[in-house]
């Protein structure tokens, strides 16, 4: 096993489970991969700063999670929208995005760029729904509106008028405890600070190398790393060469492309959007219960709270183009660039802000060699990308990851964890177990 992200995991454990002798190789010196789960030692909430929410239904990871006793949050508060320092509800979000994102359906003929689809449609639809259809799929889907598919977004994109689709939802005690309990039958299994460098395979062979430890031999491997790692140039930091070469894998390596984002986490001296004085002067009933606030402009356009936990953490999010030029900041650079955003639509100074902060954390996934970014999306034309990156090699070669779920659930924890538990059974039909 290549990756001890939640799919290498899902798939560790269910072969294990089915006796079946595994060895987990993980890049980094903690395991996990894009679910990064902190513990703030002021308050003892968890800090993500990798996966977060649980995506509508999701019922495979929602039994995992009650086998784990863990517990999940919905996310249930009021959203807001702002103009600069006055905030009002936002109603009908999910209405309003369906109709916004509802011409990406002439696509289903001929597919086409998101940009291109709208760009016929100038002069002919509201501004403010193209401009919310935009920030969707730049901020959720943290794709480039000029190469994602606008088919896929046709497909799966939003949750159209399905409510069940539209919950989100958190895991009380962070993604990271999920991360833990998936590990702990194969502890003794994972080898961490072990960076793939080569895979030499043959039919029914291959043999690993990890730097310069001894080489692993195996019958098969399941390769969990994220689509970034497999798109990585040769001879850079985290790549892996395979030989012979992924052929089979290029046109779908071609068509998908990984999302970049970027999250800042400021914990605050007080809730202050909470307080009857902010409400009076700002907002209005019920600003307490916000869970989700927009901003105008491209830097950090959303932000959310942890309601209906009560916290003093904030959540500021960018993604798409906008994300890869902030990300060419100094860490310290960004979060000052998200206080002031926030300062600017809250109507307090930019100084008075700064103050509230007591602390921020922020991750950089784009530039982490292991990653290479946030999650995937399918560019025009990648429609069965997925599907054609997760099929097998000669039963000797597994793909496992979100890029490769096969059920429209890329992205997400859910789908990763479902294409772990795919490629573990595709391992054991070749291997007869």
């Amino acid at each position: 096993m290549i990756g001890a992200g939640a799919a290498g995991l899902a798939a560790a454990r269910a072969l294990h489970a089915a006796g079946v002798d595994v060895e987990v190789l993980e890049a980094r010196d903690r395991i996990g991969g894009r679910i990064l789960t902190l513990t703030d030692p002021a308050t003892e909430r968890p800090i993500e700063l990798g996966a977060e929410f649980i995506h509508g239904q999701a019922p495979d990871l929602q039994r995992l999670l009650a086998e784990a006793s863990l517990s999940t949050v919905d996310v249930c508060g009021t959203r807001w929208q702002a103009a600069r320092s006055r905030w009002r509800r936002l109603t009908g979000f999910w209405d309003r995005l369906d109709r916004a994102m509802r011409p990406l359906q002439s696509a289903r003929t001929a597919d086409r760029s998101f940009d291109d689809v709208f760009r016929r449609l100038r002069g002919r639809q509201p501004v403010a729904d193209r401009t919310l259809a935009r920030r969707y799929v730049e901020g959720f889907h943290a794709a480039d509106p000029r190469r994602v598919s606008a088919w896929s977004l046709a497909e799966g994109g939003t949750p159209a008028e399905d409510i069940r689709e539209r919950r989100l939802a958190r895991v009380f005690e962070g993604y990271g405890r999920l991360v833990e309990w998936l590990a702990k039958p194969i502890a003794s299994r994972i080898t961490r600070s072990a960076a793939v460098t080569a895979v030499r395979w043959k039919p029914g062979r291959v043999t690993v190398e990890v730097g310069r430890r001894k080489p692993i031999s195996a019958r098969a491997a399941i390769v969990a790393v994220p689509l970034g790692v497999l798109q990585a140039p040769a001879g850079e930091r985290g790549a892996i060469t395979f030989d012979p070469p992924l052929a089979a894998k290029t046109p779908a390596l071609s068509n998908l492309a990984m999302g970049t984002a970027v999250r800042v986490v400021l914990r605050l001296a007080d809730r202050f959007w909470a307080g009857e004085r902010f409400a009076d002067a700002h907002a209005g009933d019920d600003v307490e219960r916000m869970s989700f606030l927009h901003l105008p402009g491209r830097e950090f356009p959303t932000w959310w709270t942890t309601y209906p936990v009560i916290s003093p953490y904030l959540v500021g999010w960018c993604g798409g183009p906008t994300a890869v030029r902030l990300l060419g900041q100094p860490q310290s650079a960004i979060v000052e660039r998200a206080i002031g955003v926030l300062a600017g639509h809250s109507g307090l100074t930019r100084r008075r802000m700064r103050s509230l902060v007591e602390a921020a954390w922020t991750y950089d996934w784009l530039h982490d060699p292991f990653a290479r970014g946030a999650y995937s999306y399918q560019m025009v034309g990648g429609a069965e990308a997925p599907a054609a990156l997760a099929r097998p090699l000669s039963s000797t070669l597994f793909f496992a990851g979100e890029a490769t779920d096969i059920e429209g659930a890329t992205g997400t924890v859910h789908g990763a964890l479902a294409s772990g538990w795919r490629a573990a059974r595709q391992v054991r039909r070749a291997s007869g177990r």
